[in-house]
């Protein structure tokens, strides 16, 4: 999906990954809460990363100043980061 480009069906991925976490318990009300913060801003999806108790997540955007601030305004702190189709490479 990154290779095509299909941002929008990797949000809804991430979207249902990010769910099916919360379902099972590791997810905390204050890191979901980030989740919809990004989602709200205009994320393609949001999702808790890590084991999830420890607060952290990511969001796919292409609008990663506004969704950096809606998850500040909701209490996180945000690092805005790149990815490219071709991955991690050694140089």
């Amino acid at each position: 999906m990154v290779m095509q480009k299909n941002y929008r069906e990797l949000g809804k991925l991430m979207n249902a990954n990010h769910g099916l976490l919360d379902a099972l318990g590791v997810c905390t009300m204050e890191l979901s809460a980030l989740v919809y913060a990004a989602r709200n801003a205009g994320a393609y999806g949001a999702k808790l990363t890590g084991a999830g108790g420890g607060g952290c997540m990511v969001a796919l955007t292409d609008s990663p100043e506004k969704v950096a601030n809606a998850i500040e305004k909701a209490g996180g702190s945000a690092i805005i980061s790149s990815f490219t189709p071709d991955g991690v490479l050694q140089v």
